[in-house]
């Protein structure tokens, strides 16, 4: 009796195993119940943070230039948005306008953070 349930139990992992490997294509796109409950996911290796006037910088991270930020900077943030055609698409996805960037910074992956208004 022990050795078919083991058989059954091992044909039911192999079951699975190969209909994960069948379906991973298939989970590379979002359902729409994870964009409404997580909202959407970009693969883009772009980070896009709102800065506003109830925004509250709480841990830190954020540098007092992106909250209180120059126009010389602001104008020199937009200016490498406009010259790099993946960051442009990359915010175009996410409805967010050149005009409102701040500031772009190069994380260590060399991903970008955009921060916005």
């Amino acid at each position: 009796m022990k050795m078919k349930n083991s058989a059954v139990l091992a044909g039911t992992l192999a079951g699975l195993l190969a209909a994960t490997i069948g379906a991973a294509p298939a989970l590379a796109e979002q359902s729409e119940l994870s964009r409404i409950l997580f909202g959407r996911s970009f693969n883009d290796n772009v980070t896009a943070v709102k800065v506003g006037p109830s925004w509250r910088d709480s841990d830190g991270t954020v540098p007092f230039f992106v909250q209180k930020p120059l126009p010389v900077r602001i104008r020199a943030a937009q200016a490498e948005v406009a010259a790099d055609a993946g960051l442009r698409d990359a915010l175009e996805l996410r409805d967010i306008a050149a005009k409102n960037v701040i500031w772009v910074q190069t994380a260590a992956n060399g991903g970008k953070i955009v921060y916005y208004r």
